[in-house]
């Protein structure tokens, strides 16, 4: 029976029961309605409740431990470590961000056959080579290790509704505060360092986020081709090309035909000589430098074309001079043997371009004229990488930079600064042969002969000959 028949009946005998006179016979019959009122009432009671769910049957000891594993399985899996966005990264858990943790620890073995250069730098440096009949040049078959070019970096990713935000971390021991020591050793400080912990300072090489093509921190200068450059076991490679990190804000634009457009401004820190040769402490240019690049990669090879411009400027007491510097570059690859082999070459050209030439100062200032006189000056390298197999690789680079006759080089000449250990250069060229040998993946074993010479604008030269030897252990977790 439904449960609204239910209470039609219901009714219907409640008014009965209330409408039958109260006569003696009719007694029993009363009795037997309200009997059946009751148990209506108790069906209708029973209706309004909800239906209880059935018991549910108790678990066998087998169903028991498959369960107990799943809750154990899905506690380890909110804290397991799973593969991050980034190639070779982890996740961290609970969240979204990807982190890259890699370095390498590095022993460099220099022995300087001649031409001592350790208190310019312990890797090559020919701008400054200590002159031939010097009691620097003098000094033979000097040998050191050191550990400073071993590093350590950090790299993270982190997805977003707009894309990737990216961001690096990374640093080596290659710290040279200097208060009259050498590039060798450090700080004269160092020196006693040494003979007990041999410690150096950490620094700091990258340190910026990225977030789509924009790119805001330090890393390597938008005018510097990092990728179309020769692989040296010496830390500085050839001379001719950029070798700058600084803080940036850049920007990136790629093409599916026309290749990546890039726009950047950098940090402004090249300086104006005085007539001792010194950096004039009143250098202060006003805006930073300003970038510009395209790259494009091809099946053969890769093509960069790069500009800058940036503003020398001095200003004092009775000084105030300013004038724009300028510089451009062309470098590229090519892909020999399949693919197995590569070639790179590159050229800079400059008027007032300073540190972007790696190495010339940029310019000087005449007191007698107020003026400014930019340098200018053009550099080249090339490099061949002849790779055998996975396990043995050779590498061959050169490269030049060229003084031009300018109102720079009159002004330095007449001030005397043509000459000497710190004299301006005509040109200084240097040449890497050598080979790696990668025993297993995380191991470089590399050896190097660095051959370089400098001429000053006053005839001197200079010479240097040495060899590297390098042992890298790699860290990629």
């Amino acid at each position: 029976m439904t449960r609204s028949r239910m209470l039609l009946t219901l009714t219907a005998l409640v008014a009965l029961a209330v409408a039958l006179p109260g006569r003696p016979d009719d007694a029993q019959e009363i009795e037997a309605l309200r009997a059946e009122v009751k148990r209506l009432s108790q069906e209708v009671e029973a209706l309004k409740k909800p239906a209880e769910a059935p018991k549910p049957a108790e678990p066998t000891p087998e169903a028991a431990k498959v369960a107990e594993r799943l809750d154990l399985l899905e506690v380890k899996q909110e804290d397991a470590v799973v593969k991050g966005d980034i190639p070779g990264s982890f996740r961290i858990p609970g969240t979204d961000v990807s982190l890259h943790l890699y370095g390498f620890a590095e022993l460099d073995w220099v022995h300087a056959f001649k031409g001592d250069n350790s208190d310019s730098d312990y890797s090559t440096f020919a701008p400054y080579l200590p002159l031939n009949g010097s009691p620097e040049a003098e000094r033979t078959n000097r040998d050191y290790l050191t550990v400073r070019e071993s590093r350590i970096g950090l790299d993270s990713g982190m997805p977003t509704r707009f894309g990737v935000l990216s961001a690096k971390f990374e640093g080596d021991f290659n710290n040279e505060p200097r208060t009259g020591g050498t590039s060798q050793y450090g700080d004269v400080r160092n020196v006693y360092t040494q003979q007990a912990t041999n410690s150096y300072g950490f620094r700091v090489r990258h340190a910026y986020g990225q977030f789509g093509g924009l790119l805001v921190g330090q890393t390597w200068s938008t005018f510097m081709d990092v990728d179309n450059f020769p692989e040296t076991v010496d830390y500085n490679g050839p001379l001719g090309a950029t070798f700058i990190r600084q803080p940036q804000i850049r920007f990136a634009y790629p093409t599916l035909k026309a290749g990546t457009f890039t726009a950047a401004i950098e940090n402004s820190s090249s300086y104006v000589l005085d007539e001792t040769g010194t950096a004039m402490a009143v250098s202060a240019s006003r805006l930073p430098d300003l970038v510009v690049r395209w790259d494009r990669g091809f099946d053969w090879g890769a093509l960069s074309a790069r500009a800058v411009t940036q503003e020398l400027r001095v200003k004092g007491e009775g000084i105030d001079a300013q004038k724009r510097g300028y510089g451009v570059a062309l470098s590229g690859s090519v892909k020999v043997r399949s693919g197995h082999d590569f070639a790179c070459a590159g050229v800079t050209y400059g008027k007032g371009i300073g540190r972007y030439l790696n190495y010339i100062e940029g310019a000087v200032y005449d007191p007698d004229a107020n003026a400014i006189h930019t340098e200018e000056a053009i550099g080249a390298y090339a490099g061949y990488q002849l790779k055998v197999s996975d396990l043995l690789r050779f590498n061959f680079a050169y490269g030049i930079v060229h003084e031009l006759n300018s109102d720079f080089t009159r002004e330095i000449r007449n001030l005397g600064l043509d000459s000497g250990r710190f004299g301006i250069n005509a040109f200084v060229q240097q040449a890497h042969a050598g080979f790696f040998v990668t025993p297993v993946k995380a191991v470089d074993i590399g050896l190097e002969g660095i051959w370089a010479n400098r001429r000053t604008l006053a005839g001197e030269n200079g010479d240097d000959l040495r060899m590297n030897l390098l042992a890298r252990y790699y860290v990629n977790m």
